[in-house]
């Protein structure tokens, strides 16, 4: 393994330069020294055979390549803090009950590890270990004892709490945007490829959606439900003639990563996804309106579960503790970019 990689401190002190546009400021949050600070960061562009810092601009950034591995390593460093404080409990040997609790995702939001940590504050003795990628079936396998979940499970020996919807927009990397055109109508997004999630269980992007206007990504039709929910057809696309159209189909960090290098527009990525790409100019909104539906998000657990077993305490806390933090997350997030908000 690279040495760059066996050295967390030196991506905290880049994480914190990133944040406070400071090495000195840096060097005092991360307690190190200014020396130790700047030879920790050239030992990581050593080991990566790449610069990380633009000494000449003024404040301090980092390079473009940097930049790049951010939202990885901010992921890396929250899932190395909440391993210490697994290996920690285990250390001490303390008599705890342990809660499986996994996304279906398979990336992780630094709002889900601030609960997780806020939650086992308030109630010692009481582990919650995450896991990530795993559906409503790992908790009849054993794998996992909750798990968030972005359907609807059919199975009846299962509960499942109403965890608030998902909303979302499409983005696209400015660098994409540049070579290849911004879309300002259905019409020129069809010119372009779009980048779309496809899992196990997961409500697939079928259709987009501006208010009363719809398009539909199968039958190439644009038209307008009535009141009835009926159609008015208004134009009807040929494939044959799409040739420059390309539906791209992977998971939900492929495609944020597929985003990020600029190989299409992607449909359906969480906003907690984007927060930091669109505040840093790495994403940008695309046809803002045009979104697909918002997805109801569910929290899953085994009905044999108490009343007052911590599984259940743990899943009731945490749906309400999503319905008002989500809320505040995507509002906040649309108004900042003039995304129409849908209630």
């Amino acid at each position: 393994m690279k040495e760059s990689f066996e050295n967390l401190r030196a991506w905290r002190i880049l994480e914190a330069i990133d944040r406070k546009k400071s090495i000195t400021k840096a060097s005092i949050e991360q307690d190190i020294s200014l020396s130790n600070a700047s030879k920790l960061i050239g030992k990581l562009e050593k080991g990566l055979g790449c610069p990380v810092i633009n000494r000449t601009a003024r404040p301090v950034q980092l390079t473009d390549y940097a930049k790049k591995l951010m939202p990885a390593v901010r992921d890396l460093l929250l899932m190395s803090s909440h391993l210490e404080s697994v290996a920690t409990a285990v250390a001490e040997e303390q008599d705890t009950e342990t809660i499986i609790f996994s996304l279906s995702t398979t990336s992780v939001s630094a709002h889900v590890l601030n609960f997780i940590k806020e939650f086992k504050d308030n109630n010692p003795g009481v582990e919650v270990e995450l896991r990530t990628g795993l559906n409503h079936l790992a908790i009849k396998e054993g794998k996992a004892d909750v798990v968030l979940v972005s359907y609807l499970p059919e199975e009846k020996d299962l509960t499942k709490l109403p965890c608030g919807r998902c909303f979302n927009f499409m983005v696209a990397s400015p660098k994409y945007l540049e070579e290849k055109g911004t879309p300002h109508s259905i019409e020129e997004l069809l010119g372009h490829r779009l980048i779309l999630r496809r899992k196990d269980f997961y409500p697939e992007c079928k259709m987009l959606f501006n208010d009363k206007l719809c398009f539909d990504l199968e039958s190439y039709e644009l038209f307008e439900l009535n009141e009835e929910g009926s159609r008015k057809i208004i134009k009807k696309f040929e494939e044959t003639k799409l040739s420059n159209f390309k539906k791209l189909y992977s998971s939900d960090y492929s495609s944020y990563v597929a985003a990020l290098n600029g190989e299409g527009i992607s449909i359906d990525l969480p906003v907690s996804f984007l927060e930091e790409r669109l505040k840093n100019g790495s994403l940008v909104p695309v046809l803002p309106g045009w979104h697909r539906s918002p997805w109801n998000k569910y929290l899953v657990f085994s009905s044999g579960a108490g009343p007052n077993s911590s599984i259940r305490k743990f899943a009731e806390w945490y749906k309400e503790k999503e319905l008002k933090d989500s809320v505040k997350r995507w509002t906040t997030c649309f108004s900042l970019y003039g995304i129409p908000i849908e209630k």
